[in-house]
């Protein structure tokens, strides 16, 4: 946990020309200068013409932590359960006097 608080925190401050949104995939690579930047064009996209060294993709999530891509479809499947979990509603029998059975002091 505290690894990928880290690599979140670095990533924020990588260089960036536009307004990164939750949801999207990011292409991080490094100039020769040793700069990393964050491109919206992958590798593929760029093709023979890529500019710099492609070094990973990233997803923003929605509480601004970063999924590599090649983590995205597992990290989708485990935020669909809890979603699943949150979303059923659990009725508790109401109860009309305190209960301390089983309580000792």
């Amino acid at each position: 946990v505290l690894e990928d608080a880290k690599r979140d925190a670095d990533l924020h401050h990588v260089a960036c020309n536009f307004v990164k949104k939750p949801g999207n995939t990011y292409y991080l690579y490094r100039r020769e200068s040793g700069q990393r930047y964050f491109s919206l064009l992958s590798p593929k996209e760029w093709g023979a013409n890529c500019p710099s060294e492609f070094l990973a993709g990233y997803r923003l999530q929605h509480d601004l932590s970063w999924t590599p891509s090649d983590e995205a479809e597992k990290r989708d499947a485990e935020l669909n359960v809890l979603e699943k979990l949150l979303d059923q509603q659990a009725v508790l029998p109401p109860c009309s006097e305190p209960n301390f059975r089983g309580l000792t002091m």
